[in-house]
């Protein structure tokens, strides 16, 4: 089981909340932001997975981490203007609900 990665850093004087995980139902690494419950930041990767997922859940599961790694120092090193700029949160709602029916099986009915 790949398991996802979750951390807190700070921002501004300000704590926020940067959450990645695998979605295998699209093969996507998906990192949300937070600051105080709101998405206000996010980053999509698709993978391209040959054979079985199974197989190669070590390779993915090094992406996450790297994915994850890459977004902390975004925020660590950016400026609150370049944040936007960096992780911009584009799809944001589109990513949360596919985050929620992936993980937790909630969705819109």
């Amino acid at each position: 089981m790949i398991q996802g990665r979750n951390s807190d850093v700070e921002f501004k004087n300000r704590k926020v909340h940067v959450q990645t995980e695998f979605m295998p139902s699209n093969s996507t690494i998906v990192t949300l932001i937070f600051d105080n419950g709101a998405i206000i930041g996010s980053k999509k990767k698709k993978l391209i997975i040959n054979g079985d997922p199974d197989k190669i859940e070590k390779k993915i599961e090094e992406k996450l981490v790297e994915q994850h790694k890459e977004v902390m120092s975004t925020i660590k090193n950016a400026e609150k203007d370049e944040l936007a700029q960096v992780v911009p949160s584009d799809n944001s709602e589109d990513l949360m609900n596919d985050f929620l029916k992936e993980v937790f099986g909630v969705g819109d009915e």
